[in-house]
């Protein structure tokens, strides 16, 4: 998995490329919490990830928990097929804030 950081209009985007699973949860996660500690917007990029299991799931439910308790401002966007069809199916879609394009997001 590859992680890369950038920033647009107030916002943290993380760029995430490949598979988010159990060896690979923890690098997001770690990322994920630093953003939140250092940033008031974050966005998550997910057009690059070919698959997530349970754990990366979990890993973005926790830092949804993380930016609620720091009042920080959470969007995922660009979901690839894969992670929609999981999400979908695990019922997390409605529980993020979720949008299509990084303009969207930005936007939001």
């Amino acid at each position: 998995m590859n992680v890369s950081s950038r920033t647009s209009q107030g916002y943290l985007i993380i760029d995430v490329a490949g598979v988010i699973d159990m060896e690979e949860s923890p690098v997001l996660r770690t990322a994920l919490f630093e953003a939140l500690k250092q940033e008031p917007k974050v966005a998550l990029q997910l057009s690059d990830i070919r698959y997530i299991d349970s754990s990366g799931i979990a890993v973005l439910l926790e830092a949804l928990k993380e930016s609620q308790r720091l009042s920080r401002k959470f969007v995922l966007f660009g979901l690839s097929k894969a992670v929609h069809d999981v999400f979908k199916l695990t019922h997390v879609i409605k529980i993020f804030q979720v949008a299509e394009t990084e303009e969207q997001a930005l936007q939001s």
